[in-house]
């Protein structure tokens, strides 16, 4: 007899196939938002048996499955129940979330303990920071010996976004100290939650995708050395595992694949066609001279959280004539260095080997300081200060100023040019460039450079919650399980 378990998690879908109760067949995919196309190719991947009998558990998305459904922790009782483990809890480290169930001698959940919608110290939220970083989960298991950890606000996961991009863009910590500082946020909620389950000694049982860093495995266990950690060889499709003996005995007949998925009901208040305001708005186009060969130049440097940017100034003619725009990756003076050498290919492009001279530098933005000293300038200008003077240097009765950056959103009231006023986003994210960029990214599989042809798409846009950035991530996967489209 075979039995196909499936679990449609926050960030992956899992699927298992058993064979008289042995393991023939698993897969761990990551949905990027669209867990029924992810599902529907996963199926089509495996010669499935005809009338093979299924389950599937996991978020709000199973319920628009064809086939009988169940919660998450049913399909844990279940696989601890065919495993060999007596264990006093077992800790699910998921995408999105993290639950600690406590275990009877029976292999029955007891109680169970799971913290907040924050994303502070969840499996995405560091797969979120090894992206700004440029790195893979693969690179996190082979650091560098001489990594250190390093206090972070771990108690919102926005304000530790800022800790570890300003720890990076003052030169304080390396990527490797913030992936170490990270693995031990995450470890230390696992421990909070054990201790409030109560469990000082005994068997854990770790599950989840999670389970595959080291790191932070390694925290725990010298944080808590009465415990025994166990990781069994199916933590990554746990609950895929257990759902998947479950369908052998409340599972249904797996329908084909185009009857497979119910027709969506959204429960999401929407908005207006975006274009309905496209008219109310004036873009105004670049505009880049040609750099001359043997004239004097001044160079502009924004160090930002997520991008460095730089440009080139004609002081003659105040003209931008070369510019670059590149992301920082948590080494500032990298991407310092990468945009010399772009503008310098540009100049380049525009002069041969012809000189000019550059008499000035200037820097901006979080990483201000250290940039400064790399390029050996005393000017430093805060960002305030920054956007009054390039803005009214355009247009010198603007009086209002929005600035959406990736860490950080401002606002700048201008009396005369002057800055009399501003306010900043608290230290959330929501409504920043980085969140935006990704939520698409991570959620959706969309790259920047694509958000706002296909958001223009869109038709009626839901309405999410706008009081916190992790709220809003799971508002977004809950419009997904609902059946909302991408450009929505």
């Amino acid at each position: 007899m075979r039995s196909l378990g499936i679990n449609i998690g926050s960030s992956n879908v899992k699927i298992t196939i058993l064979e008289d109760n042995n393991l023939l067949f698993s897969k761990v995919e990551p949905h990027e938002g669209n867990f029924l196309f992810t599902l529907k190719k996963m199926l089509s991947s495996y010669p499935l048996p005809e009338n093979i009998t299924s389950l599937v558990t996991g978020t709000e998305g199973r319920r628009l499955l064809n086939i009988n459904s169940v919660i998450e922790p049913l399909c844990v009782e279940e696989a601890l129940k065919h495993l060999n483990y007596n264990v006093d809890a077992v800790v699910s480290l998921g995408g999105e979330d993290l639950v600690v169930y406590t275990i009877d001698k029976d292999k029955k959940i007891i109680n169970s303990f799971s913290g907040n919608k924050c994303a502070s110290g969840t499996g995405e939220f560091f797969k979120q920071q090894l992206a700004r970083m440029n790195m893979k989960l693969a690179d996190v298991n082979s650091l560098d010996d001489h990594c250190r950890v390093f206090k972070l606000s771990s108690r919102c996961s926005v304000f530790m976004k800022s800790d570890c991009t300003h720890r990076l863009n003052k030169g304080e910590a390396t990527k490797g100290d913030i992936v170490l500082s990270l693995s031990d946020v995450m470890a230390i909620k696992v421990i909070d939650f054990l201790k409030r389950a109560r469990i000082h000694t005994g068997k854990v049982l770790l599950v989840g995708g999670v389970t595959q860093n080291k790191h932070i495995i390694r925290f725990i266990q010298q944080r808590l050395p009465e415990i025994e950690l166990i990781i069994p060889p199916q933590a990554p499709f746990f609950e895929a595992y257990g759902a998947a003996f479950l369908a052998q005995k409340t599972g249904s007949v797996l329908p084909e694949i185009d009857q497979l998925f119910k027709e969506s009901r959204i429960q999401f208040k929407r908005f207006k066609n975006l274009k309905t305001a496209e008219k109310r708005v004036t873009y105004l186009p670049s505009q880049k001279g040609k750099v001359v060969a043997g004239r004097e130049y001044i160079l502009g440097v924004d160090g930002g959280s997520t991008t460095t940017k730089a440009c080139l100034i004609d002081i003659e003619t105040n003209e931008v004539t070369a510019s670059f725009y590149g992301r920082t990756h948590g080494d500032p003076v990298a991407a310092l260095k990468n945009c010399l050498r772009e503008i310098k290919k540009q100049i380049k492009n525009d002069i041969g080997d012809e000189t000019i001279n550059i008499t000035l530098a200037s820097t901006t933005g979080s990483s201000r300081e250290i940039l400064g000293v790399f390029l050996e300038t005393p000017a430093v200008y805060n960002e305030i200060i920054a956007h009054a003077v390039g803005t009214t240097f355009y247009r010198e009765e603007i009086d209002t100023i929005f600035e959406i950056g990736g860490q950080d959103a401002k606002y700048v009231l201008l009396k005369n040019k002057v800055p009399i006023d501003y306010a900043m986003n608290e230290a959330c994210s929501a409504g920043t460039g980085s969140f935006l960029e990704e939520s698409a990214l991570e959620i959706l599989g969309i790259q920047m450079e694509d958000i706002a042809d296909i958001a223009l798409e869109a038709r009626k846009a839901p309405n999410f919650n706008d009081q916190c950035a992790a709220f809003i991530a799971s508002d977004i996967k809950n419009a997904i399980h609902e059946g909302i489209q991408p450009e929505d």
